[in-house]
Order: C-alpha cells, then sequence, then structure tokens
C-alpha cells in the first residue's frame, strides 16, 4: 500500500536508524537481563514452571500446583515443554538452564516487536514513526518481568510470536508479496498459535478470515484453505484431546481451568473491596492450589483438578446468575484493567515509584495506540483491519476474567506501534496545515484584512 509522505524530524535529532537501533537493543537487553539477575527469585514462577520441572524429571505433563499431584490439563503443552526440555538438558532452575530461557524468552518478545515493525511498514507507517514504537517497545521497562521471566515457561510470549507472524503473513500477501508456500503457512500458523494461546489463537484466525474474504473470490479455494486449517488444527487438539481423556479420565480439548479462573475473577469482595491488590491476592489464597494450602486441600477432597474447577465454575455461574449488575459492574473494570492497567497491578516490581512510573506508560502507550487504530479505520485504510483482532480481540475475551500483566502484554506491542503511527499522522496533519499557511502567505502577502477604523 502506497505510504503517505510525511516529514520526518531533523535528522539531527533521530540520528542514524541504525545506530539508534542497535543503540536501543543492546540497551534493551541490558536492562532485562540486570532485571533478571537482581530479582531475588532469578527464575519463572507459577504453575508452568512446575510442569516444566516435573517434565524434566522424567513424571510426564504433571504437578502443576504442588508437587505429587499427578496428571494436568491446567497448561496447554507446548510452551512448559520447550522450558522442560531446557531443564532436562542443562538441569533444573542451574545458571546455565536459566540463561538459556532467560535468552528464549527476551529473544521471542523482541521478535515479537521485529514483526510488528515489519507489518506497519507494509501498512504505510513511515519508518521514522515505526524505528520509534521499536525503540520504545525495546528500552521502555513496563513489562520487564514478562520479557525476561514469564515467557520463559509461560504461553504468552509465543502465542503472540506466532499470532504476530500470523499477521505479518497475511498482510504481506494482502499487499501482494506472499511468502513462499504461503497456502501451508496460512493453514498451520493460526492452528499452532491457536493451540499455544487460544486467546490469541482466534485473533490469528480472525487475521486469516479477513484475508481470505478480501482475497479469495472462488469458494473452492476459501473451503480448501478452511479444510487445511482445520486439519492442522486437528492435528495438534486431537492427540492432546485424547492424552487428557486417559490421564485425566475427560476429553479436555484445551484446558481445565475456566472454572477456577472465572472464580478468581467473579466473587462478592470484589464487587466492594476498595484495595485491588489485597482483595486479588486473598481471592488467590483461598481458591488457587498453587503454594495455598488451603486450597490444595479444597482441591483434593473436591477430586482433583478437574472436579474442583468444575465445582468453583458451577459456584460462579450461581453468582453471576444470581447478581447479574455486580458481574456487568466487574467486566467493565476488567475491561478498563485491560486495557489501562492500574498501579495495582505492577505491585510485584521493586519499589514505590517504578509501579506508578509502568502504569502510566502502559496507559499513555495504550490510549494513544487505541487513537491510533481508530483514526485508521476512520480514514478508512482497510489493511489496518488485520490489526483490529489482535488489539479488541484479548481485550474483550478476557472481559469475564481477571486481568494480570500477562495478559495486558498481549495487546501492548501492536498499541505501541499504532500510537507511533498515529503520531506519524498529527504529525502529518499540522504540517499539512503550516505548508498550506505557508503557500497562502506567500501567494497572497497583503490579503490579511485590515483592522477596522476606531469609532
Amino acid at each position: 500500500m502506497r505510504s503517505e509522505t510525511i516529514v520526518p524530524p531533523p535528522r539531527s535529532a533521530l540520528g542514524s536508524g541504525r545506530l539508534l537501533l542497535l543503540i536501543a537493543l543492546f540497551v534493551g537487553i541490558a536492562v532485562r537481563v540486570g532485571w533478571a539477575m537482581l530479582r531475588r527469585t532469578p527464575w519463572a514462577t507459577g504453575e508452568a514452571p512446575n510442569v516444566a520441572m516435573a517434565l524434566a524429571q522424567g513424571h510426564g505433563f504433571s504437578d502443576a500446583f504442588m508437587a505429587g499431584q499427578g496428571p494436568t490439563a491446567h497448561l496447554l503443552p507446548l510452551a512448559p515443554a520447550i522450558a522442560g526440555a531446557v531443564y532436562w538438558l542443562f538441569g533444573i532452575r542451574t545458571i546455565a538452564a536459566e540463561a538459556v530461557l532467560c535468552a528464549w524468552s527476551i529473544g521471542i518478545s523482541f521478535a515479537s516487536y521485529a514483526l510488528l515493525y515489519l507489518v506497519f511498514k507494509r501498512l504505510g507507517t513511515p519508518r521514522w514513526a515505526r524505528l520509534g514504537a521499536l525503540v520504545f517497545l525495546l528500552v521502555a521497562p513496563i513489562y520487564t518481568t514478562n520479557e525476561a521471566f514469564e515467557w520463559r515457561v509461560w504461553e504468552g510470549g509465543l502465542g503472540l510470536l506466532l499470532g504476530n507472524l500470523t499477521l505479518y503473513t497475511v498482510v504481506r500477501a494482502d499487499t501482494g508479496q506472499p511468502v513462499r508456500r504461503s497456502g501451508l503457512w496460512l493453514a498451520v500458523l493460526p492452528a499452532l498459535t491457536f493451540f499455544v494461546n487460544p486467546v490469541v489463537g482466534l485473533a490469528a484466525y480472525a487475521g486469516w478470515a479477513l484475508y481470505l474474504w478480501r482475497n479469495q473470490r472462488s469458494l473452492s479455494r476459501i473451503a480448501r484453505a478452511t479444510v487445511a486449517t482445520l486439519l492442522a488444527l486437528a492435528l495438534l487438539v486431537g492427540p492432546w484431546t485424547a492424552r487428557n481423556w486417559l490421564a485425566m479420565g475427560h476429553p479436555i480439548p484445551l484446558r481445565d481451568d475456566l472454572g477456577m479462573e472465572l472464580a478468581v475473577a467473579n466473587y462478592p469482595e470484589a464487587v466492594h473491596g476498595d484495595d485491588r491488590n489485597k482483595v486479588f491476592y486473598d481471592r488467590l489464597t483461598a481458591i488457587q492450589p498453587y503454594i495455598h494450602p488451603i486450597a490444595q486441600r479444597a482441591m483434593i477432597e473436591a477430586g482433583g483438578e478437574v472436579a474442583y474447577s468444575q465445582k468453583l465454575g458451577r459456584e460462579t455461574k450461581a453468582w453471576i446468575a444470581a447478581h447479574p449488575a455486580d458481574f456487568l459492574l466487574l467486566c467493565r473494570r476488567h475491561l478498563g484493567q485491560m486495557t489501562l492497567p492500574g498501579t495495582w497491578m505492577f505491585m510485584t516490581s521493586h519499589g514505590v515509584w517504578l509501579p506508578v512510573v509502568r502504569s502510566w506508560l502502559a496507559r499513555t502507550v495504550n490510549i494513544l495506540g487505541f487513537l491510533g487504530l481508530a483514526f485508521a479505520l476512520a480514514r478508512r485504510s482497510p489493511r489496518y483491519l488485520y490489526v483490529l483482532p489482535f488489539v479488541i480481540g484479548p481485550a474483550l475475551l478476557y472481559i469475564p476474567f481477571q486481568p494480570v500483566i500477562r495478559y495486558c502484554w498481549l495487546i501492548y506491542p501492536a498499541l505501541a506501534c499504532l500510537a507511533g503511527d498515529f503520531v506519524a499522522r498529527v504529525w502529518l496533519h499540522v504540517g499539512r496545515r503550516h505548508r498550506r499557511q505557508a503557500l497562502l502567505n506567500r501567494l497572497h502577502p497583503h490579503s490579511r484584512p485590515e483592522p477596522a477604523p476606531a469609532p
């Protein structure tokens, strides 16, 4: 798509783009590695690392909440399996293993950012605006814990990388330069993205469907593409479902944690509690079995992981049915927290001021990004529709659940690029007005109206 001519800031202000990018890359890596070295626990925490360690020890896909728990379907398998392989090769939580996983986590984060740079290049965003957004993503210390720790084992980083690869593939194909064997990639990538992270996977499928609608006029081609990607998805989901049936006693196609996640987000104290951070962690302590003995005993008494999640789900759905207004209030709050994350959501950060700075930086980026998306759609730039599901999709799909920073990060990189695009369009608009006024002044130097004589 032809990009509009936008006069960039003076070159002296930006310096060499390549040099600026290299400096940003060096600073970004140094910040994240330094963050990893200074943190009290120099490894990822939570259920996913537990599963990775169980895999490395030969216990299979198990022990999500505690050692000896047994088989689990609390998570999808690919991301923990990668970390489990690293632990098996280099030792569990050894310096070598954590260094490899830290490099993996930072690498897939930065690769996602680079893919978005290429996407917005094809959407027509000027180079200086794309470069500014990429430099900000590399340097800004907003989601440092996710980039340095979480994506070592959790699925969000890998899922968004695959989602952005799908987005790049469809945008490149739509602009007339499809990648080699693009049909195969467009069959496999959405399915693989969905199997790693279903929320991002649905966005990838939305982009895939939009591409088919815009470019494949033949019903037979649409049918072939649909069959191909459904077959790819079946080859991933089918064996996993069979495994869960054999190991868990239930044919679980994805994860069995829906009831628990619904219960974490929807309960009376969430409606009326003032201290969001305390209310959230009190709820986790009460019902989340990870390192919480009371919840662990409740899970065992309920009959295991699946039965416990189903029990929580039934109780929460009954509460929602009895309190629909409270549920809608919580959904509104969740949407606000997902799109404009509050300070309390960053309270795992060191210090008092860093969570505040992170929150305000994240909010500023997201607001500018949403303005950029709205401005692009108002200009009727159809290819920006490919970005839409990657921003709106996760924000809406997480409404019934309690957003955490791990979820908020999923929409942040695209919004940062949209923010850069918005700044470029504003620069274009202001520049046009100045040039138009300067031209009028040259053509009609004496056209200014004379002041009216005093009475």
